[in-house]
């Protein structure tokens, strides 16, 4: 069985099931089987496939056709320019997440000496590791009312080699999270809970709690907009990623006696998906 065969065969073979970007998904099964670069794969169809590798492969495309997210089967993800452990503890890093990272960093580019930050939600840990390693002088609190995502994100800081600079708080709410720090930054669940049970099986195999945002999808974030200006500096950050429609909602709720330069951000796909807010120096 050559390489260019088996990714034939295997994307056929997802795309059957409505398995979307069956290609892609079928080369990074394969290459993760075989040990080599993904793009390897396209410049050397002819590349054999050994029977452990081939076997391996076609486990992962069960698992696959079965629902499951090509990073859990992977048992990585990519985010920005480190890679993240994820398993059904969290949810995958999506890339609009990656875009709220960068909307933190730019923030904390502005401000000077050691940097304090908040990640709500924390998850894996991807945003605000990814942070802790852009800012060599940044210590983090990520905060986490999963304890089993916060064991998550504890073992990639330990990878990463940022476990001396992160603080791991189980906590649902801000009120037990000691402050001020410079920025907050949060990716919290904000699907309304109707609308969870008609969602992409891949999307279902991920936890819950990473996902309901109750009624209106904005428990959360209403929760962060109330208590976040007890726990900020002053011109420090509250920076959210939501939904459609959900991102104004919020910012018009959010008073001018208490936040200033509020506003919107759209995602890469045009959608107002990013808050952003600074605390006023009053």
């Amino acid at each position: 069985m050559t390489a260019g065969k088996a990714l034939l065969e295997a994307a056929a073979r997802l795309a059957a099931c409505g398995v979307d970007e069956p290609g892609p998904n079928a080369q990074w099964l394969l290459a993760d089987a075989m040990g080599v670069p993904r793009l390897r794969l396209l410049s050397e169809p002819g590349l054999p496939v050994e029977a452990a590798a081939l076997r391996k492969f076609k486990k992962g495309l069960v698992l696959k056709e079965q629902g499951l997210p090509l990073a859990y089967i992977l048992g990585w993800q990519d985010f920005r320019d480190i890679r993240i452990k994820v398993d059904k503890r969290v949810l995958v890093p999506r890339p609009e997440t990656e875009e709220l990272a960068g909307l933190a960093a730019a923030f904390l580019r502005t401000r000077s000496g050691e940097l304090l930050a908040l990640d709500y939600g924390a998850g894996s840990g991807a945003i605000g590791l990814w942070l802790a390693k852009e800012f060599p002088a940044l210590r983090l609190k990520a905060v986490e009312k999963s304890a089993r995502a916060l064991a998550c994100a504890a073992e990639n800081a330990a990878a990463l080699g940022l476990a001396g600079r992160v603080e791991f708080i189980k906590a649902s709410t801000l009120e037990t999270v000691a402050g001020p720090v410079d920025l907050i930054v949060s990716n919290p669940p904000y699907i309304p809970t109707s609308v969870i049970p008609g969602l992409a099986p891949e999307v279902l195999s991920e936890p819950r709690v990473a996902l309901d945002g109750g009624g209106d999808g904005l428990d959360i974030a209403w929760m962060l907009v109330r208590l976040a200006p007890s726990k900020l500096k002053k011109n420090g950050a509250l920076i959210m990623e939501l939904g459609g429609a959900q991102a104004k909602k919020i910012m018009a709720a959010m008073p001018d006696a208490v936040w200033k330069e509020k506003r919107t951000h759209k995602d890469l796909n045009g959608i107002e998906r990013f808050v952003f807010a600074v605390l006023n120096d009053k």
